[in-house]
């Protein structure tokens, strides 16, 4: 059996996106031949809450090694909180130690945090290791490209442009959560061959749904004997996805200006709108009151363990997905979405590959949008879609195709890196 060695800053015990792709895979690599060891930050320099429950989720006998990492109490007052800056030279100097000791046939990279990209060509010239980068997002992004040089975001940014070419050009493979992204490096780097890159989406583990019927836990985010129909979105609120946001709210607006029984019904639940492990306001509530709606929103920012999400999906009358107007977006929270088997509203950017799942499921209602319609010229669809999806019989979920579904499962997609693995070692 091959041996990858996988960097991975943020881990268990924090339940973030990152953190569940690298466990998806981890679960899965020893099926088709390859036994993953993670390199992580002990957890006492993370800033995110911890999830005591997502330990129990990771693969039995999963070695783990844990680095320390400079205290973000000391780097914050230099301006400086990420993860993977703070960990970067620790980490370096217990990779080295790592595979002096038991050399890995390859090093595999997901970001964010994207600073740890740069220990692949670090490792690579003392070692002579290939590695893969794992772009979860982009890491030159839209923001700080307005040109404010006195903005964070602007030499964060500026930072960024100047490291990333120094890990792309020596990667022996590049992977995305989806061809959307890999298209944004591709454009920033047209000397990478196409052959370069491979779509890997987030996969969906069946598993943590049998976690959670087993251990049954109740919500205390809404009433369930109040007569009101609650609508829940589980996740961050993007910072391009405030359209797509206010698109839902103006079609529960006109619904409840034109009498509907339904929109008189409907009460809309964020849950976990900001990465910030201390949030200091609130993200989605400003827009809903601005438009009128502040009885009909809750929101709570901060983030929830990772059963509890998924025991708030299942709980409500009906799930929201919100996309982005960034084209190549596509979201984990997708998957679990639909495992929730509840009425699903899909807002998303007709370019999104969410797309593609929810129709060849058959999974809800999708109302999808473009650079040239909108997403509040789709009001008046989102309206009708929520009326049919929560009206009697709107949602079967015995119509669902679940075997089409099983195709994005995290097996299905852990089989996909393991063939990029493959390549990469006899790049």
């Amino acid at each position: 059996m091959r041996d990858v060695l996988i960097i991975a800053p943020s881990f268990a015990p924090v339940s973030n996106p990152p953190t569940q792709r690298v466990r998806f895979f981890a679960r899965h690599l020893p099926t088709f031949g390859w036994r993953p060891r993670i390199v992580s930050v002990d957890p006492r320099y993370y800033e995110e809450p911890a999830d005591a429950e997502i330990d129990a989720l990771l693969p039995p006998g999963l070695e783990v090694m844990r680095t320390a990492a400079y205290p973000a109490s000391l780097t914050r007052r230099l301006g400086i909180g990420d993860l993977g800056i703070r960990a970067y030279r620790p980490m370096h100097r217990a990779l080295r130690a790592a595979c002096a000791r038991q050399r890995p046939d390859v090093v595999f990279i997901p970001g964010p945090p994207w600073h740890t990209f740069l220990l692949g060509p670090a490792l690579r010239e003392e070692f002579g290791i290939p590695y893969v980068l794992d772009y979860i997002d982009p890491w030159v992004s839209s923001a700080g490209a307005d040109g404010r040089w006195w903005s964070k975001a602007y030499w964060y940014r500026r930072l960024a442009v100047a490291l990333e070419p120094r890990a792309v050009r020596g990667a022996a493979r590049i992977t995305a959560v989806s061809d959307g992204t890999n298209d944004g490096v591709r454009a920033m780097y047209p000397f990478l061959p196409a052959s370069l890159f491979a779509g890997i989406p987030y996969g969906f583990e069946p598993s943590d749904f049998d976690a959670l019927r087993a251990r049954p836990r109740p919500q205390s985010i809404w009433p369930t004997d109040d007569g009101a129909l609650h609508l829940v979105s589980v996740g961050a609120m993007l910072p391009n996805g405030y359209e797509t946001l206010r698109a839902v709210l103006g079609a529960v607006a006109a619904m409840r200006a034109s009498g509907s029984a339904i929109g008189a019904r409907l009460r809309l639940h964020f849950i976990g709108t900001t990465y910030d492990p201390h949030p200091r306001a609130p993200l989605v509530l400003p827009v809903a009151q601005a438009m009128g709606l502040g009885d009909v929103v809750t929101e709570h920012p901060a983030r929830v363990p990772y059963l509890d999400a998924l025991n708030l999906l299942c709980s409500a009358d009906g799930v929201l997905a919100l996309g982005s107007t960034e084209s190549h977006y596509t979201a984990s929270k997708i998957f679990p979405s639909i495992l929730a088997r509840r009425p699903l509203l899909a807002v998303y950017h007709a370019a999104s590959s969410v797309c593609e799942i929810v129709r060849r499921a058959n999974a809800g209602a999708l109302v999808t949008y473009d650079d040239v319609d909108r997403a509040e010229q789709q009001i008046p669809a989102i309206a009708a879609a929520l009326d049919r999806l929560l009206s009697p019989g709107g949602y079967d979920a015995s119509a669902v195709s679940w075997a089409s579904f099983a195709d994005y499962s995290a097996e299905r997609m852990t089989e996909r890196l393991a063939h990029v693995l493959d390549t990469a070692v006899g790049a």
